[in-house]
């Protein structure tokens, strides 16, 4: 396949002209070829940018409303969740799955519509072991982290939108938060037993990080990113939701059990 890239080579006076997308939608879209490639959502027309925020929130609900579902499913007899438990192997292999549909949605981000297929086996990897996980929560846990969840990404989502401060600056600080809270969930299953005010803390720390990155990873949406580039944006802004939903409930079951 041929690169094509309508910009010039040269390094205007606004800078280094970004390099050219070596992989073009297949099929199915209808953004038009002028805006196709090298182009930031936030260099396009009202109309584009409007169309590609709509793409991206569309799919996001779509695997919300999956997990949702998913979750529901496993919950609603004990007989099915009794099965998920005694077949543990399912849930291994939804996690390997969802890394494999994860790596693989993304390597084919633009291709209409495999991106489409690939992204909903991500979900339904994703959604059978967030169901495995609140499986043994109290219903009333699992519907306040939910409400709670949704409340916070909406909260925050308007802010994203509204603010003129560039939180995308904050990644490199985010992300070192990430791998102290990788760090020290490894510590934790080394010593199971330890004190609830640890759990307590560790759970707040990783809400507030993911909530930090929900502002990010909007921002980039109507900032940085392209505008074949919804699938990334979406999976995105699904883990933030995922992980912030799994922290809350953590949060609030530590709370119950004391």
């Amino acid at each position: 396949m041929s690169n094509y890239n309508p910009l010039p080579q040269s390094e205007p006076e606004s800078g280094p002209v970004p390099p050219p997308y070596t992989e073009e939608r297949t099929a199915g879209d209808n953004i038009p070829d002028d805006f196709k490639y090298s182009t930031n959502v936030s260099e396009c027309l009202v109309d584009l940018r409007h169309m590609f925020i709509r793409k991206v929130y569309s799919l996001l609900t779509l695997q919300i409303l999956g997990t949702i579902i998913t979750g529901f499913i496993i919950r609603s007899s004990p007989s099915i969740q009794n099965w998920c438990f005694n077949n543990i192997w399912l849930w291994i292999v939804s996690m390997v799955g969802s890394i494999g549909f994860l790596v693989s949605t993304l390597y084919k981000a633009r291709s209409y519509p495999t991106n489409l297929i690939l992204l909903s086996g991500f979900t339904l990897c994703e959604a059978y072991g967030i169901g495995l996980a609140t499986a043994t929560v109290e219903s009333g846990v699992v519907i306040q982290a939910l409400e709670l969840t949704l409340l916070i990404f909406v909260g925050l989502t308007i802010f994203a939108f509204q603010t003129k401060y560039d939180f995308i600056s904050w990644q490199g600080f985010t992300s070192m938060g990430l791998w102290v809270l990788i760090g020290w969930g490894f510590l934790f299953m080394f010593f199971p037993q330890h004190l609830s005010t640890a759990e307590l803390i560790y759970s707040g720390l990783g809400a507030l990080i993911f909530s930090i990155y929900i502002i990010i990873d909007t921002q980039k949406i109507i900032k940085t990113c392209h505008l074949d580039d919804e699938i990334p944006a979406t999976i995105s802004l699904y883990l933030d939701i995922i992980n912030l939903f799994l922290f809350i409930l953590r949060i609030l079951n530590n709370d119950r059990r004391d």
